[in-house]
């Protein structure tokens, strides 16, 4: 499996897309596409908001496409997941060109879509080539800190990992455990010590540590080391509002470091320094909508965490939901 780094190449976004010949798909999100002045007309494209992340959709794009020799993508999570999907059915080569680093999808070989109406996680392809190019991801400060949050979620999903190991005996392993730390360490610091100017301009710095939290899911075969209790309070809440995964995750991360009886200072000074919850409420935040989301909140099957041992309890949840708003976090 070819690491990320090793793959990625800097190039003018711009020029690469405006010379793209006619064997090519081309997949982008109309926010992304809008950053550059497009004039290539050989080029098949598809604007992902026509076919959506819909398992069915997709797949009748798969049976349409002729002579397709590789996919390029362009854009955030949704486009470069709908991309890897679609070139590991066709088996052909992938170029994935992220315009902002909200998720780790670049370094993965899973997608989350749609099927049956419900999210799932597929298999699919890493890239073969991941372009960077630092002016276009300067346009997206804000959603490149989003990515942070899935670094930071292994906060509570180590624990809810070590839980299962407690409770189950589910078995850890310890090499992929300690390089997930390792990193979450490295970024609690590197947050910690730059300013929040020095963050933001750093992204050959933020790409990697995204892209790591992703590669140590595909070592290990399953999100476990980065994915538990913060990410089933994400999945809820987006299943109720539209909002972005970096902001339903960072809430996710405070609630359930605080269901797990954790100290919760450092890291909610870490979320706060990355501005991630500054715009929570132009999405539909509040404490109605925190309440009913904790109270919804079911385990996942295979993947046993805080909520399997705790949230079927109706007085614990009320405690853990009264030390979240004394916090003033919404």
């Amino acid at each position: 499996m070819d690491y990320f780094m090793d793959v990625t190449i800097k190039r003018n976004v711009k020029q690469y897309i405006n010379n793209l010949d006619e064997n090519t798909l081309f997949i982008y999100s109309p926010t992304s596409i809008n950053k550059i002045k497009f004039e290539n007309d050989k080029v098949k494209t598809i604007n992902w908001h026509d076919i959506s992340k819909k398992i069915e959709n997709i797949d009748i794009v798969v049976k349409e496409i002729k002579k397709i020799e590789k996919v390029v993508t362009f854009g955030g999570g949704s486009t470069i997941d709908i991309g890897k999907y679609i070139s590991h059915k066709l088996k052909n080569e992938y170029i994935c060109i992220p315009s902002m680093l909200s998720t780790n999808s670049y370094a993965t070989n899973k997608v989350a879509l749609i099927e049956n109406g419900k999210k799932t996680t597929l298999e699919a392809k890493m890239p073969d080539c991941i372009i960077l190019d630092d002016s276009i991801l300067k346009m997206s400060e804000t959603e490149n800190l989003y990515g942070l949050a899935d670094v930071l979620s292994i906060f509570t999903a180590s624990y809810d990992w070590k839980l299962a190991s407690l409770d189950i005996e589910e078995k850890i392993d310890k090499k992929i455990y300690d390089m997930s730390i390792n990193l979450l360490n490295e970024v609690m610091q590197f947050i910690q010590q730059k300013s929040f100017e020095e963050i933001i301009n750093n992204n050959n710095k933020l790409f990697e540590y995204i892209g790591i939290a992703g590669y140590i899911t595909n070592l290990y075969g399953t999100g476990r080391p980065e994915s538990g209790s913060e990410h089933i309070f994400a999945k809820e809440l987006e299943s109720m509002i539209d909002i972005p995964h970096g902001i339903s995750v960072s809430l996710g991360i405070i609630i359930m470091s605080i269901a797990q009886g954790r100290q919760v200072d450092e890291i909610i000074n870490s979320i706060y320094k990355l501005k991630v919850l500054d715009k929570q409420y132009s999405y539909g935040i509040n404490k109605d909508i925190i309440q009913r989301c904790t109270r919804n909140l079911k385990p996942r099957n295979g993947r046993y965490t805080i909520v399997d041992k705790y949230f079927n309890n109706d007085k614990y949840i009320n405690e853990v939901l009264e030390k979240f708003f004394d916090k003033k976090i919404v």
